[in-house]
């Protein structure tokens, strides 16, 4: 229980963060121009409306492309992984919910290198989880985020009612 505890709070520090959407320091994301987005991860995004700039960073034996979407009055983050910065075998990256749904996108990520993990949160998912948050950890030969933590809580602002659904040791 209290490792569980240090967990929850780590993300929750993790996911603070004054810039919508991400939660990483700028010297680690690099900024990319529109014309600098390799096609093949442009179109993997399928960013209708782009809230800010496509940013890259190496993680996980590749590379991640991040972009904020602004869909209806919500901000979701994209995330694509590809094997080199260039965009080669891109693919957008799928974060399993516990029932084994997917979502392509969150509304806050933040990158865990040391654990090889991604962690963000979500808004409203149904009428019963109107908050989650979740630490997928890069798996398998071509990486892909496994599920390790999720938490929810019908309090849309998060803070009570937390059920801790899964947990998987690290």
């Amino acid at each position: 229980m209290r490792m569980m505890t240090a967990a929850v709070a780590a993300l929750v520090a993790l996911v603070a963060s004054p810039a919508p959407g991400f939660a990483q320091s700028s010297a680690e994301m690099e900024t990319l121009a529109d014309k600098d987005v390799p096609a093949a991860v442009a179109t993997r995004m399928k960013c209708k409306s782009p809230s800010g700039p496509t940013k890259r960073r190496p993680f996980s034996g590749g590379f991640v492309f991040v972009q904020a979407c602004t869909e209806g009055s919500d901000v979701q983050v994209r995330v694509v992984y590809a094997t080199d910065r260039d965009g080669t075998g891109a693919r957008i990256l799928q974060f399993h919910r516990p029932e084994g749904r997917r979502m392509s996108a969150l509304a806050t990520v933040s990158f865990l290198p040391a654990e090889n993990e991604i962690a963000g949160t979500t808004g409203r998912l149904t009428r019963r989880i109107c908050r989650a948050e979740g630490r997928w950890r890069m798996e398998g030969k071509q990486p892909a985020p496994g599920l390790v933590f999720w938490r929810q809580t019908r309090d849309c602002d998060g803070k009570t009612g937390w059920q801790t659904v899964t947990g998987r040791a690290r």
